[in-house]
C-alpha cells in the first residue's frame, strides 16, 4: 500500500471511530527501514498517527516495534524514509534531515523508568523542565501539577530510593507530562510491574491521554494491554505491518493466522469451501463437520483449502444438542478453572476446539453437550 493510501485509511477510521472527522495525522512514518549491524528489522514500513489519538504498536520480542518507537524519537537512525512530526520533517534520509531528540517536542517513557536514584521526586520531574530553562515558581508549578496528574503529589519531596515499582512509574509519566510535549512515547512502561499494578496504571495512562489528548504512541507484546488502551493497534510481525485497525476489528477479523494466534485464544481449523450461499456466507467442511462461515474481505481467501479462526470465547454451549446450522454434538475431554473463566477442551466433529465460557454453569469432563458457533464468528484467514 502506498503512503498517501495509508496515512488517508488510518486518519478516515481513526477519526470516524472517535468523532474526529478531519483530524490531521500527528505523526507520520515514510517508508522506514531501520537496523543494527548489517541486519535490517524494520522493512519499508509506513503509519499515521493522527492527532489526539492513542496508537499501540503489537507485537513479540524482536518484531521491531521498539525500533520504530526509538526512530521516531531519534534514539535511532534509520537507514532510509521520512519522519515528520507535527508537520515538520524531523528526519529525512533523502534530504539528510535528523533533528536531534531534544528538538522535536516529544516525551518518552521506558521500561526501566529512568528514574535517578540520587535525586528526589521533585528533582527528577524538574530535570527536563530545568534542561528547556524553565526556573522559579513556573516549574514548581508544573512540577506539581504534572505530579498531580499521576496522584504522586503528596510525595514530592519523598527520595527516588524510598519509591516502590508502581510509584517509579507515575514519576516517569509525570516527568513525561511535565514539559507539555507534543506527543508522548512509551516503550513497555508496564512489563516491570505485577499483574494487578499494571491493570491499574495501564488505566491511568488511558485516562491520562483522554484529559489531556497528547499524540500517544505505546509498545506492548501484551494483547490485552493494547485492546484496553488503544483507539487503533498496529500488529507487528518481523519488521513489517502484520495488519491494522481498531482493537475490537483487529481482534474480530483476524486477516493472518500470526494475528490470530497472537491477538486472543482462537481455534485454527483447516477447512475445505465446498458452496458459496445465496446469503453471502460460506458453505464449509471441517473434518467431519459441516461449517457455515462468513465470507472474507478478499476474493483471495475463496480458494478451496483455507484455515479458518475461531476464537475460544465465541463457541456457545448448551446441556443438550439441538440440531441445526452451526450445531454439533460434542465431549468434554478436559475442564481448567482460571478464576473468571474456564477452559474447555471439546471433541467435537470437527476434531478437538478449545471453549472459554464464564464459570456460572459448569460442565464436567467426560460429559456430552451441545454447541453452536455463530457463523459470524467463523473468519477465513487470507494466510
Amino acid at each position: 500500500m502506498a503512503y498517501e493510501d495509508v496515512v488517508a485509511d488510518a486518519s478516515t477510521q481513526w477519526t470516524a471511530a472517535e468523532g474526529r472527522r478531519g483530524a490531521a495525522s500527528f505523526i507520520e512514518v515514510r517508508n522506514l527501514v531501520a537496523g543494527y549491524e548489517g541486519r535490517t528489522v524494520v522493512h519499508d514500513l509506513s503509519l499515521a498517527v493522527p492527532t489526539s489519538s492513542h496508537l499501540s504498536l503489537l507485537g513479540p520480542s524482536g518484531c521491531g516495534k521498539s525500533t520504530v518507537l526509538r526512530c521516531i524519537a531519534g534514539l535511532e537512525t534509520p537507514q532510509a524514509g521520512e519522519i515528520v512530526v507535527d508537520g515538520r520533517t524531523v528526519f529525512s534520509s533523502t534530504q539528510r534531515i535528523n533533528v536531534p531528540p531534544n528538538k522535536r517536542r516529544l516525551s518518552m517513557v521506558f521500561q526501566s523508568y529512568a528514574i535517578w536514584p540520587h535525586m528526589s521526586v521533585m528533582e527528577n520531574v524538574a530535570f527536563g523542565l530545568k534542561l528547556r530553562g524553565v526556573r522559579g515558581e513556573e516549574l514548581r508549578r508544573r512540577v506539581r501539577h504534572a505530579l498531580a496528574m499521576v496522584g504522586m503529589d503528596a510525595m514530592i519531596d519523598r527520595p527516588a530510593t524510598a519509591l516502590s515499582g508502581g510509584q517509579q512509574q507515575r514519576v516517569a509519566l509525570a516527568r513525561a507530562y511535565a514539559f507539555e510535549p507534543k506527543a508522548i512515547l512509551l516503550d513497555e512502561p508496564l512489563s516491570n510491574l505485577d499483574a494487578v499494578l499494571r491493570v491499574q496504571m495501564r488505566d491511568e495512562i488511558k485516562e491520562l491521554q483522554r484529559k489531556t489528548s497528547v499524540t500517544t504512541t505505546y509498545v506492548t507484546h501484551d494483547q490485552e494491554e493494547a485492546m484496553a488502551i488503544s483507539d487503533r493497534i498496529i500488529v507487528m510481525r518481523e519488521g513489517r505491518i502484520e495488519q491494522e485497525g481498531a482493537p475490537l476489528d483487529v481482534y474480530d477479523r483476524p486477516r493472518t493466522r500470526f494475528v490470530a494466534d497472537f491477538i486472543g485464544a482462537a481455534n485454527i481449523l483447516p477447512v475445505h469451501v465446498v458452496a458459496h450461499n445465496e446469503d453471502g456466507s460460506l458453505q464449509c467442511r471441517a473434518g467431519e463437520a459441516d461449517l457455515t462461515c462468513e465470507r472474507p474481505l478478499t476474493d483471495a481467501a475463496l480458494s478451496n483449502e483455507r484455515l479458518a479462526a475461531v476464537h475460544a470465547v465465541y463457541p456457545q454451549l448448551t446441556r443438550e444438542h439441538r440440531p441445526g446450522p452451526n450445531r454439533w454434538p460434542a465431549r468434554v475431554t478436559r475442564r481448567a478453572l482460571l478464576g473468571d473463566t474456564v477452559d474447555y477442551t471439546l471433541a467435537w466433529p470437527g476434531g478437538a476446539l478449545r471453549v472459554h465460557a464464564l464459570p456460572n454453569e459448569l460442565f464436567e469432563e467426560g460429559q456430552d453437550v451441545g454447541m453452536h458457533i455463530p457463523a459470524d464468528r467463523v473468519r477465513l484467514l487470507e494466510t
